[in-house]
């Protein structure tokens, strides 16, 4: 009974954080650009099965993405690939690589992708021009320190990289279709408090430029023919919690996450109307030796997932491989993503 209540109280907890605000649905569209592919999918099944949490879980991959305080916990090598498609011909992926470095340190790499099979170019005169695959990759370096046996810092540089693919429907316009952003930081912690539970705080999208901001300009072209415009990030603050218990000796977890988004290009805004705040929350459990299935809520985009551990041998050796699937429901669009795939693997 008593670990009954125990996991009743994060139930509940964890559904008060993932209550989102209707009232911010003009913010929301200033997350929403072509940049926000990487907040609105996500960065491997295993995560998403549970509600795209990860960054108090130090199993997440890839960590540079998610937390790269995780790094710290290293002990091996660790590679990592995913895949995911969803309606609207749209489709993802990620890869990910790290391992430790010395007794205390990290070292992780990760590169996700965002694109459109087939996206519609349509002029002025509402006639369909052709078809463009648009497409947003963007790319993590991590590294973390453990400063003591249950607690890490960490750190990513990271940078975009965007295509639009549509200049050859613009006659007449020397169009520019890729940009770069600059060099974002990302700084984390997590502590491992004991054998259940674990916290992590994270914040994302700070520059070097004025006010921290992620701000930059994107010439649409060369000529300066066609207005050019801002790719903006907002600072992100992401605070993580994990519970991990048993329920009929079946191991049973529980993820959630809280999350402001500064919508504002100040150091720090304390004025409420430029914030956005959301949550996410997971669950999982181990029903079989080896298998896991999810359930979990992002905002109001609801998750499932399953995953199974089992090893391949290769001669005398045994290489772990994690296998995971998960689908989502994008409540506000009424769209599944029906197919997203991950591997994981490490070398001893």
């Amino acid at each position: 009974m008593k670990n009954y209540m125990k996991a009743l109280s994060v139930v509940a907890f964890a559904l008060c954080c993932a209550v989102p605000s209707f009232a911010w649905d003009q913010k929301k569209a200033t997350l929403g650009s072509f940049d926000g592919f990487v907040e609105r999918m996500g960065a491997g099944a295993r995560e998403l099965g549970r509600g795209n949490t990860g960054t108090a879980d130090t199993a997440t991959m890839p960590a540079a993405y998610w937390n790269p305080a995780i790094l710290g916990f290293r002990e091996n090598l660790n590679l990592f690939i995913s895949g995911e498609g969803r309606q609207l011909d749209r489709a993802g992926g990620s890869l990910g690589i790290e391992t430790k470095v010395g007794k205390r340190m990290g070292v992780g790499f990760a590169m996700l992708y965002r694109g459109d099979l087939s996206f519609d170019v349509i002029d002025d005169d509402d006639q369909t021009l052709g078809t463009a695959t648009p497409y947003f990759t963007m790319m993590y370096l991590g590294f973390a320190y453990r400063a003591t046996r249950r607690d890490a810092f960490g750190l990513s540089l990271s940078m975009s990289y965007d295509n639009l693919d549509i200049s050859e429907y613009f006659e007449g316009v020397d169009l520019v279709d890729d940009y770069r952003s600059p060099m974002t930081i990302n700084l984390s912690w997590l502590r491992q408090w004991n054998e259940k539970w674990s916290t992590s705080v994270v914040i994302r999208n700070l520059s070097f430029s004025k006010n921290l901001s992620a701000r930059w300009t994107k010439n649409t072209s060369t000529d300066n023919t066609v207005a050019s415009t801002e790719g903006v990030r907002p600072k992100i603050l992401q605070v993580g919690l994990g519970y991990r218990s048993k329920i009929k000796d079946k191991p049973v977890y529980a993820w959630m996450e809280a999350i402001d988004y500064q919508v504002a290009d100040t150091l720090l805004a304390f004025d409420p109307d430029r914030h956005l705040w959301t949550g996410r929350v997971g669950f999982e459990v181990e029903a079989i030796p080896n298998g896991t299935i999810r359930i979990g809520m992002d905002d109001l985009n609801f998750t499932l997932g399953a995953g199974y551990k089992f090893d391949i041998r290769v001669g005398k050796k045994k290489y772990p491989l994690d296998v995971n699937y998960a689908l989502i429901l994008e409540s506000d669009a009424g769209l599944w993503g029906p197919a997203s795939i991950s591997v994981r693997g490490n070398l001893p």
